[in-house]
């Protein structure tokens, strides 16, 4: 799922979020920037702690842990 502008999220009624975000349902949020509003939501946020840093993605993506290992781990 996407989520362009939580901002409009927010403001559907608790009934569509809860059929879109299924409640029943282990809910996992990767996000390759800061992750804050997916707290709200999700069980599990991976998500970056910092940033600045500066090299080819897939470095970038081993450091803030977005590799498969490393998600699969946190869940």
């Amino acid at each position: 799922m996407s989520v362009p502008c939580f901002d409009l999220l927010l403001e559907q009624a608790p009934s569509y979020i809860d059929s879109i975000i299924k409640p029943s349902t282990k809910k996992i949020a990767i996000e390759a920037a800061r992750g804050l509003e997916w707290y709200r939501f999700a069980d599990t946020v991976v998500a970056m702690d910092g940033f600045g840093a500066s090299a080819p993605a897939d470095k970038l993506f081993e450091k803030f842990g977005f590799t498969a290992e490393a998600v699969a781990a946190k869940i």
